[in-house]
């Protein structure tokens, strides 16, 4: 598939077919959103249980899925540790996410933090279950501050990993929407990459030090789950809180694109010749 291959056991010949009509068009989605422009050679390989991803990768077992950015190779299965199917868009696409970070930062070290909150925001998927999980998190023993986050993603895969990548992803969520299209976030990569350190990164894309961001992000997360409680106690069943969950994340998902869009005329406008630019032709694009 151009630069992208694919190893597959013989038996998962239908969905190695789901995957190759739709891996490409996911690698350039997050490709396009997050850096714009980085090395396209990926190496998948799809297996049938998330136990051979722990024989091969030594990752834990619970790992359905697993990425070496260095190399771009990536390892997925189709079964989960308790045998039920996996969603396989939302599995590679994190993982793609991990080698796509890597490479737009120039493989810099990064936070286990920020790698796996931007795989995680970037899956295409919302996920009721992260949110659930922050919101419990919020209204009861409080949401680790980023030193024990770090920590969290550490260990097993308790309580304590769960609030960490549900955490994780939507403080990235929150970065990602902080400016309406997502290019500060875009920034802080390009930053990286130039050689700038992680928190420097921040306040040259930001304005703001990443401190003072994660202290906005988490004096808003009380009024963003404000349903919790309620429907915690019973009072609201949660399938009835999903669809505001949805929509405010459609609206996030939409706001972030219009930006990119904008960004992207804008570079058109600027790569044209002043001389040959009318009025009508700026509302053609």
């Amino acid at each position: 598939m151009g630069r992208m291959s694919l190893r597959y056991e013989p038996e998962l010949a239908d969905q190695a077919e789901f995957l190759i009509d739709n891996a490409p068009r996911w690698w350039s989605e997050i490709e396009t959103e997050l850096a714009g422009d980085v090395d396209d050679t990926v190496f998948i390989t799809f297996v049938d249980h998330s136990g051979r991803v722990a024989e091969a990768s030594g990752m834990p077992h619970w790992a359905a899925g697993v990425a070496h950015p260095p190399s771009g190779r990536i390892i997925i299965a189709r079964h989960a540790p308790d045998g039920s199917p996996t969603n396989l868009e939302e599995l590679l696409r994190h993982e793609m996410a991990h080698v796509i970070l890597h490479r737009a930062t120039g493989g810099r070290t990064l936070p286990r933090w920020f790698h796996e909150g931007v795989a995680e925001a970037f899956n295409g998927t919302l996920s009721f279950g992260r949110s659930q999980t922050l919101a419990s998190a919020v209204f009861g023993p409080g949401v680790p501050d980023l030193e024990h986050l770090e920590e969290d993603f550490h260990g097993t895969d308790g309580p304590e990993a769960a609030v960490a990548y549900a955490a994780a992803r939507d403080l990235v969520e929150f970065l990602r929407g902080y400016d309406g299209g997502g290019m500060k976030l875009r920034q802080v990569l390009t930053e990286l990459e130039s050689g700038r350190k992680f928190d420097v990164a921040f306040i040259r894309a930001y304005g703001r030090g990443l401190e003072e961001l994660v202290a906005t992000w988490r004096q808003g997360l009380p009024a963003r789950f404000v349903w919790y409680p309620l429907a915690a106690s019973g009072g609201l069943p949660f399938i009835l809180v999903a669809p505001l969950v949805a929509i405010a994340w459609i609206r996030r998902r939409r706001k972030v694109r219009r930006g990119y869009e904008r960004l992207e005329r804008e570079e058109l406008l600027a790569a044209m010749p002043m001389t040959t630019v009318s009025a009508a032709e700026v509302g053609a694009y």
